[in-house]
């Protein structure tokens, strides 16, 4: 037998997805401001390569150290445009979320180009149906 929707019915879905979205909080992402999260997952380190995503996506991976590439992305910041991401060897290309990347990336830029270690933990943005984000808290030189 068919289940019967009701409209109380999906005024609790809606009210249990509401109590989980607000229970997950929410990530400072670029551009976009405070967006809600639907899923945290557990605090993990990426290793990789600080890139600027619309410059790795023109210029190539071979590349990501290279001045050319570097200057790309500092360009593409100067303009409000930039959006950085960290290119790990395994797991691919991460754009990086939260408070390190407040001010147009402040933190972060100095690293373009550059091996790192980035502490923090995947995040599931809601309607983010473009790259894994990556909420970044701490960033430091990587480690051999």
């Amino acid at each position: 037998m068919p289940k019967l929707i009701t409209a109380s019915s999906v005024l609790l879905s809606f009210i249990v997805c509401a109590g989980a979205l607000h229970a997950q909080g929410t990530v400072l992402v670029p551009m976009q401001g405070a967006v809600p999260v639907t899923n945290r997952l557990q605090p993990s380190t990426l290793q990789g390569t600080i890139v600027e995503i619309s410059c790795f996506k023109t210029k190539g991976a071979a590349t990501v150290s290279t001045p050319d590439q570097i200057a790309c992305a500092k360009a593409a910041l100067a303009k409000n445009t930039g959006v950085l991401g960290i290119l790990t060897e395994g797991d691919g290309l991460f754009k990086l979320v939260g408070n390190l990347t407040a001010n147009n990336y402040t933190k972060i830029a100095p690293s373009i180009g550059a091996r790192v270690d980035v502490a923090g933990a995947e995040v599931v943005i809601s309607n983010n149906y473009d790259y894994h984000a990556f909420e970044a808290r701490t960033i430091t030189p990587a480690r051999k």
